[in-house]
């Protein structure tokens, strides 16, 4: 049996950029998500699971309510810096 690792704040991290992007005004294209998702998940703390392949990642449990407002702090801020500065042409 084979198997990988996940982050899952990676999910969440990608859940928070579609869901808070487009209520800041922030360009939405797939560099601008990217950068967004580099800058955050390079300043939250990872955390790594084992799935066999083919299995579907478990959703974020509702207990982790204050990683989600973390996420979401460092969310803003990434998208003030990248609509700052966009890498597209």
């Amino acid at each position: 049996m084979k198997y990988k690792l996940v982050n899952v704040m990676e999910e969440r991290v990608m859940r928070a950029i579609n869901d808070t992007l487009p209520q800041l005004g922030c360009c939405t294209c797939d560099r601008c998500k990217a950068d967004v998702a580099a800058y955050t998940l390079s300043r939250v703390t990872p955390n790594y699971i084992l799935l066999q392949e083919g299995a579907v990642s478990p959703v974020a449990d509702s207990d982790e309510k204050e990683d989600d407002t973390e996420i979401l702090q460092i969310v803003v801020q990434a998208a003030d810096i990248i609509s700052a500065n966009p890498n597209h042409a």
